[in-house]
C-alpha cells in the first residue's frame, strides 16, 4: 500500500509541475482517473489555470468536479479546502468559511507535512487557532506536490508582517524553479515596490501588462498589472484604463490590491 501511495504521489507531483509551469493541457492529460484523488487534482489544475488566465468557466468546472468528487484520506480535506477557496472567489463567504474550517479540522489531526502546512495557512487567518510558521516553511521547503502553494502563502504572510525582504527571498526561490511563472513575477514586483525599488517594480509590471495583453487580455492578471501600475506611477494612462467597461465587467473577480 505504501508503494502505491508513493507512486501516486510522484505521478501527482508531475501533474502539478506541469500546472505550475502553465502547461495546463499537459497537466490534465497526465491525470489518471483510476488513481485516488485524481478528481481533486483535476480541480486544482482548473483553479490554477483560472488564477493565471482568468477564465471563469475554469472556476465553474473546478467547483462542479470537486463537489461531485468521491475520495478519502488526504484528498478529502484537500477537496473541501479547494471548494472553500472557490466559494470565496465567488463571494460565498459563509459557505467558504464552513468548507475551509471542515477541511482544517481534518488536516489538524493528520501528521504528514502537507496536512500540517495546509493547517498552518488556515491557522494564520483563523481566530483562536495556533499558527505554526515552521510547519508552513517545512511544507514550502520539502513538499513534493505543494511547495508552490505553501511558498506563495508564506510570501503573503511575511508581507502582512512587513517582512518584505524575507518575502522576496521566498519569491526568488520559487522563481528559480519556475522562472517564467507570470503570477510569481507580479508577486516579486510587488515585494520590490515595498522595498523601495519602485523603478524595478514598475518595469516588471509593465512587462506583465504587455504579456497578458497578448496572452489573456481582460483577464484578472492583466487588470492586476494595470491596477498596480496605476497605484505605483499615478499616471493617467493606467487610471483611465480602470474606468473602462472592460475593467468594470471583471472587477468583482479582482483580488484586493493592497
Amino acid at each position: 500500500m505504501k508503494l502505491i501511495l508513493l507512486l501516486a504521489s510522484l505521478s501527482f507531483a508531475g501533474v502539478l509541475e506541469y500546472a505550475y509551469k502553465a502547461e495546463y493541457d499537459k497537466a490534465l492529460s497526465e491525470i489518471s482517473e483510476e488513481e485516488p484523488g485524481a478528481c481533486v487534482l483535476k480541480g486544482i489544475v482548473f483553479t490554477t489555470r483560472f488564477d493565471d488566465l482568468g477564465d471563469t468557466l475554469d472556476l465553474g468546472r473546478a467547483l462542479s468536479i470537486l463537489k461531485n468528487c468521491k475520495t478519502n484520506d488526504f484528498w478529502e480535506p484537500m477537496r473541501r479546502y479547494k471548494i472553500g477557496l472557490i466559494n470565496s472567489i465567488f463571494g460565498n463567504t459563509l459557505r467558504s468559511i464552513m468548507d475551509v474550517r471542515s477541511a482544517a479540522q481534518i488536516f489538524e489531526k493528520r501528521t504528514d507535512k502537507d496536512s500540517k502546512a495546509f493547517y498552518a495557512i488556515y491557522a494564520y487567518y483563523a481566530p483562536f487557532a495556533k499558527f505554526k510558521q515552521e510547519d508552513l516553511k517545512n511544507g514550502f521547503e520539502h513538499s513534493e506536490m505543494f511547495s508552490f502553494v505553501f511558498g506563495n502563502s508564506l510570501i503573503w504572510i511575511l508581507y502582512d508582517e512587513k517582512k518584505y525582504i524575507e518575502a522576496l527571498d521566498v519569491a526568488n526561490a520559487l522563481l528559480k524553479r519556475y522562472p517564467e511563472h507570470p503570477t510569481l513575477l507580479q508577486t516579486k514586483a510587488e515585494m520590490l515596490f515595498y522595498l523601495g525599488k519602485a523603478e524595478d517594480a514598475i518595469a516588471m509590471f509593465k512587462e506583465s501588462e504587455q504579456l497578458y495583453a497578448k496572452r489573456a487580455p481582460n483577464s484578472v492578471r492583466y487588470w492586476c498589472a494595470v491596477s498596480h501600475l496605476a497605484k505605483m506611477t499615478g499616471e493617467a494612462l493606467w487610471k483611465e484604463k480602470l474606468k473602462s467597461n472592460e475593467y468594470k465587467a471583471i472587477k468583482r473577480w479582482m483580488p484586493e490590491i493592497k
